[in-house]
């Protein structure tokens, strides 16, 4: 029995296969936010959305870290792999730093873990943590010797993990860390849509499979080694640029209501006109 998804030569079958390590992970996860959210709501009211959002962020970590999803991308089909680095970067890491409350975190400007969140907080910082995780993890040769092993699987994804938190951390932590004005932020998920460009560029016009790992991996259906890379290349730029763009209008309207309330505050109140 395999405890994480990795790499295995072997034919796929659709048959069900266990992964405990995946279920392990992601229990301690669920029972570290219960925990932190029960001590949150003894110290301040939690708005209710934020457990919906941190259970649809784990749900969306858990399909994509299990079977088949995670079997399929760890060594059979490159499109799938990418689809998982999409997901968990994009969609599932943001829900989950969107469902923790403000109490969890320590309180800005003390000492130890606290400023180590503040420096992580720095928009150039978070995109260079980004940027070097999504390129280091999809060089051929190390991507191929990572996962070819249970071991160096779980570490490609704890390292995908670390990254979307430096991507979004600068955005979406609490008051006191962040940095960036709203209008910054936009900018920032801009820049942000630049990097995938690159590997999505690879995939798309190389001429000839770029990772032996998928290429040499046992057919999955119909689906060509040249095609999958091709898929994956699309995938990396057509779903990343979509999901950064709908981030970067919720900030835009996050934007316009605080100048909204701004000028009302500024306006004052409105005096009641008289009676007839």
């Amino acid at each position: 029995m395999q405890w994480w998804c990795a790499a295995t030569a072997a034919d796929w079958q659709w048959s069900w296969r266990p992964y405990p390590g995946v279920w392990l992970v992601v229990g301690l996860i669920a029972a570290a936010y219960l925990g932190a959210l029960t001590r949150a709501r003894r110290r301040a009211t939690v708005p209710s959305r934020q457990p919906v959002y941190f259970a649809i962020g784990l749900v969306c970590l858990w399909a994509m870290l299990d079977w088949p999803i995670g079997a399929l991308g760890a060594g059979y089909l490159l499109s799938v792999h990418t689809l998982q680095y999409i997901v968990m970067t994009l969609v599932a890491m943001p829900l989950l730093l969107v469902g923790l409350p403000q109490p969890f975190w320590p309180e800005p400007g003390s000492a130890g873990l606290a400023r180590l969140l503040h420096r992580l907080s720095h928009p150039a910082l978070g995109l260079a943590l980004f940027a070097a995780t999504m390129a280091v993890t999809h060089v051929p040769a190390i991507n191929e010797s990572l996962m070819k092993s249970q071991l160096g699987s779980f570490a490609v994804d704890m390292v995908w993990l670390l990254g979307a938190f430096g991507l979004w951390w600068p955005v979406l932590a609490p008051e006191g860390y962040v940095r960036m004005s709203l209008p910054a932020q936009i900018g920032y998920l801009f820049v942000a849509s630049i990097p995938p460009t690159l590997p999505a560029a690879f995939m798309v016009f190389a001429a000839y499979p770029i990772y032996g790992l998928y290429e040499l991996a046992p057919r999955v259906g119909a689906v060509s080694a040249g095609g999958d890379q091709q898929t994956a290349g699309l995938i990396m730029k057509a779903c990343s640029d979509p999901i950064l763009w709908i981030a970067m209008a919720i900030v835009f309207f996050r934007w316009q209501r605080a100048e909204a309330r701004a000028d009302g505050e500024a306006a004052g109140p409105t005096p009641q006109e008289s009676p007839s």
